[in-house]
Order: structure tokens, then C-alpha cells, then sequence
């Protein structure tokens, strides 16, 4: 019994080092506001035809935080799915 308890014990602690959570290198998935931030280069709150191309560029060579944004799974990011990438929402101030 004592030594399934160690076995248990070591399985748990392997997946929680294993897991990319607790991992050095783990890799966080941008949200669309850092692919927004990322992309708008000249900081004016919108998407350029050269940023847009540039976000096709970074697609097809497979930029994994913009593949949630090829809805219809064709491989490319069409103007409809570029329009989704948004721009951070201001945050509003609480008056006191």
C-alpha cells in the first residue's frame, strides 16, 4: 500500500513539473488585445493595410495566437477575421 501512496505521489508531482503552467518556458496565448498592441506599429488604434499584411505574413508562417482567428478554417485570415482583432478597451476610471 505504502509504496502505490509513493507511486501516487510521484505521478502527481511529475504532471505538476510537466505541466506548462509551472514550466520556465510555457507559452502564454495572447489575448486579442496583445495581438492588437502587437500589431498596431504606428500606435494610431487602428489596423494598416501594411500591419494587416503583416499579421498575414505572421499567419502563414504560423504564428499560433493568430490561428483563433481563421473562423472559417481556410487557412488564411480574410478582412472579415482581421476586423476581429480589436483594439484594447480603455479602461474607465472610478469616480470616488
Amino acid at each position: 500500500m505504502n509504496k502505490f501512496i509513493a507511486l501516487a505521489l510521484a505521478a502527481c508531482a511529475f504532471c505538476f513539473v510537466a505541466s506548462p503552467t509551472f514550466a520556465g518556458d510555457k507559452k502564454k496565448k495572447e489575448s486579442g488585445d496583445d495581438v492588437f498592441t502587437k500589431y498596431d506599429a504606428n500606435k494610431n488604434g487602428v489596423l494598416d493595410d501594411d500591419e494587416k499584411a503583416k499579421i498575414r505574413a505572421d499567419f502563414k508562417a504560423g504564428d499560433a495566437a493568430l490561428k483563433a482567428y481563421d473562423t472559417n478554417n481556410d487557412g488564411t485570415l480574410d478582412d472579415n477575421e482581421l476586423a476581429a482583432i480589436k483594439p484594447p478597451e480603455k479602461k474607465k476610471k472610478k469616480n470616488k
